[in-house]
């Protein structure tokens, strides 16, 4: 039961309609159609491109890696550069405060000698007059302590002390000492 029976032009009218249609869907096949040969060639192109693109990928991955790795040694020796910039400017900063240190300590010698040489002014004072006062005292004990060691030790000091070793008729022997020597000819 159709709502309203068309006319027989308006039924020639959607056969036309039709009928292009069909030849626009003809046409469109045609030119979209392949054989059996497009077929088995784009089917080997497609492989082709597949194998081409999983060729790429190896070799992007193996790129991939071996970029890795020159990061990794590239990270490694930057490491090593850093650390030893690290240290070459904490070896000139703990040179710059050794040289700090020795020039405070110049320093403070210089003005520990100033403000000390009052002492040592002092200090020498009384080392020069302990020394004049021994060689008096060596002066005024020398010959006491001479003519005691010669009292002790005669045949040691005789000749020392100017004299000669003389021997008696007992076979004793003492030390002569002339008060008014000889005089001798030459």
């Amino acid at each position: 039961m159709s709502a309203a029976a068309k006319s027989p032009a308006e039924l020639i009218a959607d056969l036309t309609d039709q009928v292009r249609l069909l030849r626009q869907d003809v046409g469109n096949l045609t030119a979209t159609a392949t054989t059996k040969a497009e077929a088995a060639k784009l089917m080997a192109g497609v492989q082709k491109i597949t194998i081409d693109a999983l060729e790429q990928n190896r070799q992007i991955g193996s790129t991939a890696a071996e970029m890795s790795r020159r990061m990794h040694r590239d990270s490694v020796t930057a490491a090593r550069e850093a650390a030893g910039q690290a240290v070459r400017e904490l070896e000139r900063e703990i040179q710059a405060a050794a040289n700090h240190m020795r020039l405070e300590a110049v320093r403070g010698r210089k003005e520990a000698l100033y403000n000390f040489g009052g002492g040592l002014a002092v200090f020498g004072g009384l080392l020069a007059l302990g020394g004049v006062l021994g060689i008096v005292a060596l002066l005024l004990i020398q010959g006491r302590g001479d003519a005691r060691a010669f009292g002790k030790y005669p045949l040691t000091y005789c000749t020392a002390a100017g004299g000669q070793v003389a021997s008696t008729s007992d076979g004793s022997r003492f030390c002569g000492i002339w008060i008014d020597p000889p005089k001798q000819t030459d």
